[in-house]
C-alpha cells in the first residue's frame, strides 16, 4: 500500500508526535527486538507475516476467530512507529469503499506498573495478549474498537464516569469502584468487566445503563471486527445468468414503487428544522476538523421546502425542509477520501448509516435519532451534502 497513508495517519497525531520507522534508518536500531521482523521487512507481505506471528494462538482461535479472519483477509500492511515516546505497530486494514482503517498495537513494555483492577475477570488468553503481544489494540483514539491499554483500564470511580451501572436484567447496581473500563464502542457505549458480573461475560453500557451482560469472547470479537467485510459475508454467486440491463429495467418498471414511511413531528416548525439542520452541519464540520469549506447549492441558502412524498407517488399535507451544500476539501486532500471519514463520524453518533458505490460514485446516508436524513455524495470529484428534515405541518 502507499506509504502516504501511513504518513497521513502519523501526521494526525500532531507535529513531532509520531515517527514512522523506515527500514535501515537510525531509528530502526532502537525498535524492540520482538518487532525486528516488522521494522526490517522490505515489503508489506513480510511485515504482515511478522506482525501476525506475534499474536498468541488462543487469542485468535478462542477469543476472536472472526478478527483472526479479518487479519488474514483485510490486513494490508504494518509499520513500526514511535508515538509520543512509546513504540507501537500501526496496522492498516481494508474496509469496503473506504480508505484504510488503522489500529494501534501498543508495545507490551507500556503495560504499566500494576495490573488493572479486576484483571482476573479478563480471559487468560486476553491477559497473555495484553502482557506479551500488545498492551492494548485500539483505534487511533487509544480506547475504541479493541482492548485499551492496561494502564488505562481504570475503574469507573477513578475515571469519574458514573457512580454505578444499573444491571437491568438482574435488577442490581454495580458500584463504580467494581467496574473496570476495557474499551469503548459506537457512540457513547462502553465495555467493562466486574466481579459482580457472571464469569465469562462483559458489561456493555451507555450512561450507566446495561440491559444484560454479554458473552465476552463474542462481544470482543464483534467489537474488533466491526465494519470489516470477509469473503464469507458476500452473497453466493447467482446460479442463473444475470439479467441484461434492459431486462432489469423492465422488471423494475413493472413493480409498483414501495411506499416509505412518512415521519412528521407535530411540534416541529420550519424555523426549528432550519436550526436543527444548521446544528447537524456544524457538528459534521467540527468532526472534520474545521478545514472543510461549505458552500450552499441552488435555492436561497441552499434551502427548499417541499411537500412530503413517500416515494410511491403519494403527497401528504406536511412539508419537509431540504438543504443542500457543496463540501470543498482543503488542498491537497482528495474529495474521494471523505465519504468514509464522514461515515465514521456519523457512526460515532450511533446513527443508522449506509455506504454504497456504483459506477457514478459513492453515496453515504445517515438517519439521526430524530429522523433527519443526511446524504453525502461523491460524483465527478465533487462532494455534496444534503440534510432533509422530518415532516412538519404546512403553514396556512
Amino acid at each position: 500500500m502507499d506509504d502516504v497513508e501511513f504518513a497521513r495517519v502519523a501526521a494526525e497525531f500532531g507535529p513531532g508526535s509520531a515517527l514512522l520507522v523506515e527500514p535501515g534508518s537510525s531509528a530502526a536500531a532502537h525498535v524492540p527486538a520482538r518487532w525486528a521482523g516488522v521494522a526490517g521487512g522490505l515489503d508489506s507481505a513480510a511485515r504482515r507475516s511478522a506482525a501476525v506471528a506475534l499474536w498468541n494462538l488462543d487469542m485468535l482461535v478462542e477469543l476472536t476467530p472472526r478478527f483472526a479472519a479479518v487479519l488474514g483477509e483485510c490486513l494490508d500492511d504494518v509499520r513500526v512507529c514511535l508515538l509520543r515516546g512509546d513504540w507501537v505497530l500501526l496496522y492498516a486494514l481494508r474496509k469496503p469503499f473506504q480508505p484504510h482503517e488503522f489500529r494501534i498495537g501498543w508495545d507490551p513494555d507500556t503495560f504499566g506498573a500494576d495490573e488493572p483492577a479486576h484483571w482476573n475477570a479478563l480471559p487468560q488468553a486476553l491477559r497473555v495478549f495484553l502482557g506479551t503481544v500488545h498492551a492494548g489494540f485500539t483505534d487511533l483514539d487509544g480506547i475504541s474498537f479493541g482492548p485499551t491499554r492496561p494502564r488505562d483500564m481504570l475503574t469507573y470511580e477513578a475515571l469519574d464516569l458514573v457512580a454505578r451501572v444499573r444491571n437491568w436484567e438482574a435488577g442490581e447496581d454495580i458500584a463504580g469502584s467494581r467496574a473496570t473500563l476495557v474499551a469503548k464502542g459506537m457512540g457513547d457505549t462502553r465495555y467493562f468487566v466486574s466481579p459482580d458480573l457472571p464469569g465469562g461475560t462483559i458489561g456493555w453500557e451507555a450512561d450507566g445503563n446495561m440491559d444484560k451482560p454479554l458473552d465476552l469472547p463474542q462481544a470482543l470479537d464483534d467489537l474488533m471486527s466491526y465494519g470489516f467485510q470477509l469473503e464469507r459475508d458476500l452473497p453466493p454467486a447467482p446460479a442463473a445468468p444475470a439479467p441484461t440491463p434492459d431486462e432489469l429495467r423492465r422488471a423494475i418498471e413493472s413493480v409498483p414503487r414501495a411506499a416509505r414511511a412518512v415521519v412528521w413531528n407535530r411540534e416541529l416548525t420550519e424555523n426549528a428544522a432550519r436550526a436543527r439542520t444548521r446544528d447537524l452541519v456544524a457538528q459534521l464540520l467540527d468532526g472534520l476538523g474545521g478545514q472543510m469549506v461549505l458552500r450552499t447549492d441552488d435555492g436561497p441558502n441552499g434551502e427548499t421546502v417541499l411537500p412530503f412524498d413517500d416515494d410511491a407517488g403519494n403527497i401528504y399535507q406536511v412539508d419537509r425542509l431540504e438543504t443542500r451544500y457543496f463540501l470543498d476539501p482543503p488542498p491537497p486532500d482528495r474529495a474521494d477520501i471523505y465519504p468514509s471519514v464522514i461515515v465514521r463520524i456519523w457512526e460515532r453518533h450511533g446513527w443508522k448509516v449506509t455506504l454504497a458505490a456504483d459506477a457514478a460514485g459513492i453515496v453515504a446516508r445517515a438517519q439521526t435519532s430524530d429522523w433527519y436524513e443526511l446524504t453525502v455524495t461523491h460524483r465527478d470529484d465533487t462532494l455534496r451534502l444534503s440534510v432533509a428534515s422530518p415532516g412538519f405541518h404546512r403553514s396556512p
